[in-house]
């Protein structure tokens, strides 16, 4: 599951037999991590070991470093569950990628501070593990969103209790995250009017009592998941037993609960979550002073594209370069975001004629305030945002202290009704060039989906995430998968 959606793990009875065992896909993250670190090794070893150094000791010291090294990665990889974790889930497995390479920087560094003559050494081993878990960690996400996710037999298929709008919501993240590892097959639910009806494109076949009394619809399933605990209030522990599944997932929240640091805790017998509250504080006086400097340098590095970019908006259409728009900066607070522009410059009115003539546009718009097909886009605009390039002005908001690098979305005043009482958190920080719903789903999502995405962003913020998110944004720019 995504940490979007936190939850608790209740074992119940025997294991089903899957169509890839469980541990299929630790193993293939293992081999894929022995095999990169090989050709890693190789390589290396190649160009600047026992081939390139003139001393046999030289020669040999290398070998050992090498080795150390590389054998330092799968270890502590192993050490923290990596191989282990039942959920991919990109943000857990980064934390957890960088806790080992923390770990085999706090092992390397105390022999290196008390023993003085082997400090080459351990510099070169550290170097090399430091590598090793940057390729193998880019290795497993490929792996992951790659070859795993597109085989639906990897998947579990789950069935969802409770075909609400919270339970809609979790199958729509399910089927449009393949590597999230889970395949929604059908809803059961109390509610008879909902009964032989389809929601988010699954079946609901029925009470829930229907997966006890018919073995025929729960062998589609392998899991459940209870997708609105506060539904079944205290009946939650009766339901759950009922279900005749070994795993059974419990949401706790839709996006209100901060999970990114949440444990586990077993209380003589009673389940509880802990969950860590963290003043900003001081990570948002950081965050500001990257701001400064990355927008600084990107500024100057892509002075000349910008240019360039301005000549060919003025022979692409009539109208402006820049396009500005009032965007909400918290509490009453606004700014001008910049824009390349990218529409033509009676777009508001096009838009509303198109509202006002097409009833599926206005559907569209309503539910995700933005059209799949534009007609106010220019033909050079189509190309800024598929690239993104159209939000380069942005990088000034972000040098005047209007943006952040990361953050939630630069909200429209207008959309604030909408956004309702979730706006007292996501005006708390700077809206941000990009930020989670972008790199989750991005136009692909509701507009109550990146309101939801946009909180858990705010109530979890952190070096890490902000690390996470950027890598993302990276893969993102580069499949030009914009909006």
């Amino acid at each position: 599951m995504s940490k979007l959606d936190p939850e608790v793990v209740i074992d119940l009875t025997s294991a089903k037999k899957a169509t890839i065992p469980t541990i299929a896909p630790g193993l293939l993250l293992a081999l894929s991590d022995g095999l990169v670190l090989a050709l890693v090794g190789w390589t290396l070893n190649h160009f600047l070991g026992a081939d390139a150094l003139a001393e046999p000791m030289e020669a040999a010291a290398w070998q050992r470093s090498l080795v150390t090294g590389l054998m330092l990665v799968p270890l502590v990889k192993s050490v923290f569950g990596i191989y282990t974790l039942g959920r991919f889930d990109y943000m857990e497995r980064t934390r957890r990628t960088f806790q080992a390479a923390f770990l085999c920087c706090a092992v390397l560094a105390v022999p290196f501070i008390v023993m003085e003559g082997f400090r080459s050494f351990f510099v070169e081993a550290l170097s090399i593990a430091l590598l090793g878990f940057a390729i193998t960690y880019v290795a497993d996400l490929l792996l992951i969103q790659g070859l795993l996710s597109s085989a639906l037999d990897w998947r579990t298929p789950v069935m969802i209790v409770g075909a609400g709008p919270q339970g809609a919501a979790i199958a729509e993240k399910l089927q449009r995250l393949p590597w999230l590892g889970m395949r929604p097959v059908g809803f059961v639910d109390d509610d008879d009017n909902l009964w032989q009806t389809r929601v988010a494109g699954l079946p609901v076949m029925g009470p829930v009592e229907l997966l006890a009394k018919s073995p025929a619809v729960a062998r589609q399933a392998s899991a459940a998941i209870v997708a609105d605990m506060g539904r079944h209030g205290s009946d939650l522990t009766g339901l759950v037993r009922t279900l005749p599944f070994r795993q059974v997932y419990c949401v706790l929240g839709e996006g209100n609960v901060s999970a990114v640091d949440a444990t586990y805790h077993n209380l003589h017998g009673s389940l509880a979550l802990r969950v860590s509250v963290r003043p900003p504080t001081g990570y948002l006086r950081i965050r500001r002073a990257m701001d400064i400097v990355l927008s600084a340098i990107l500024l100057v590095l892509v002075a000349p594209l910008m240019l360039g970019l301005a000549v060919a908006i003025r022979l692409d259409s009539p109208g402006p370069v820049m396009f500005r728009q009032k965007r909400w900066a918290g509490g009453k607070q606004t700014f001008d975001l910049l824009k390349f522009r990218s529409m033509h410059v009676d777009a508001e009115e096009q838009l509303q004629q198109l509202l006002a003539n097409d009833p599926v546009a206005r559907e569209e718009y309503t539910t995700y305030h933005k059209l799949t097909v534009d007609p106010r886009i220019t033909p050079l605009g189509r190309f800024l945002r598929k690239t993104s390039l159209d939000e380069l002005p942005q990088l000034w908001n972000i040098l005047m202290g209007d943006m952040s690098l990361i953050g939630p979305r630069a909200y429209m005043p207008k959309e604030l009704p909408e956004v309702g009482d979730s706006a007292a958190v996501i005006g708390t920080v700077r809206p941000g060039l990009t930020g989670y719903w972008q790199v989750s789903g991005r136009h692909r999502t509701t507009f109550q989906e990146r309101v939801a995405m946009d909180v858990f962003y705010v109530r979890n913020c952190g070096l890490l995430f902000d690390f996470f998110i950027l890598c993302k944004t990276a893969v993102m720019v580069l499949k030009g998968d914009g909006s």
